[in-house]
């Protein structure tokens, strides 16, 4: 059987506001970012939503421009007093992989202001230069509460029963609000199956400030130890309350590792989405 670790080199699928943001966002209370980050968000929401993104970029791999990566996301939610959920579907391309993957994602409240989720997510990776696949399945657990207006913790565990190897690790995120118009996030974590947590820390920042009414400006970065990557992000969203669209680039750099077989590249992404709320 073909190990799953073969495909590790993939990343993970973000949504353009979390692309914005260098993937922050662990304690954010978010719709379809639930769907691929924390899974307990939804359960704050009152209204469904239907959303869908394009990614298109640039990989330089060894100095090799490599075919270009892109993606596709969907989003389907309902949200409920007692229950919430969401259906997602990703089509990723990059490098010689390619994903698919279905989400289903549900989330209740624990208490007024907290909130339990979980994610379950069927996924098929093909290796396009050997003609090999795989496909396995994931959970996600989530915890979110908000500690008043202004400050909202959150804590997620990925692939709890390692299911896919190098995938494993768990995340804590803060979220603050500052003079209602600037949000600052903050998340760390790692693998904790890991012999040495250290060689597996992720840490990541970001900052939103709301321009006039409807546009936010938003700008991340992160440093992910277990895959040598560092990088940054940045974008712009226009909300109204049943409309939005959002628009992001991301920037990351993998540094050369020959324990894992890794040379150096840089992963440059475009990403645009739009949802609808109903």
């Amino acid at each position: 059987m073909l190990s799953t670790n073969a495909f590790s080199k993939i990343h993970e699928f973000e949504t353009t506001h979390l692309k914005s943001t260098g993937g922050t966002g662990v304690a954010g209370i978010f719709n379809e970012e639930s769907a691929f980050l924390n899974p307990a968000s939804l359960a704050f929401f009152n209204t469904s939503s239907a959303y869908a993104q394009k990614d298109s970029g640039k990989l330089i791999n060894d100095g090799v421009f490599q075919p270009r990566p892109k993606a596709l996301g969907f989003v389907l939610s309902d949200a409920n007093p007692s229950l919430s959920g969401s259906l997602s579907y990703v089509n990723q391309e990059e490098d010689i992989y390619k994903r698919k993957r279905w989400g289903l994602t549900f989330s209740s409240p624990l208490a007024e202001k907290s909130a339990f989720g979980i994610s379950v997510r069927q996924s098929i990776d093909e290796n396009s230069l050997t003609k090999t696949s795989i496909k396995y399945y994931q959970t996600v657990l989530g915890v979110t509460h908000a500690i008043d207006e202004k400050l909202s913790v959150g804590i997620v565990a990925y692939d709890p029963f390692k299911s896919k190897g190098s995938e494993t690790k768990a995340m804590v995120g803060f979220q603050y609000v500052l003079m209602s118009y600037i949000t600052g996030s903050f998340d760390f974590g790692g693998d904790y199956y890991s012999d040495s947590i250290s060689k597996t820390l992720l840490y990541k920042g970001s900052i939103q400030i709301k321009v006039l009414d409807d546009f936010f400006l938003r700008f991340g970065g992160f440093n992910d130890k277990s895959r040598s990557e560092k990088g940054s992000g940045y974008g712009l969203a226009w909300n109204q309350p049943r409309l939005s669209f959002e628009f992001a680039l991301k920037n990351t750099n993998r540094e050369k590792n020959l324990a894992i077989n890794q040379s150096e590249s840089s992963f440059k992404e475009t990403s645009f989405s739009g949802s609808l709320k109903f």
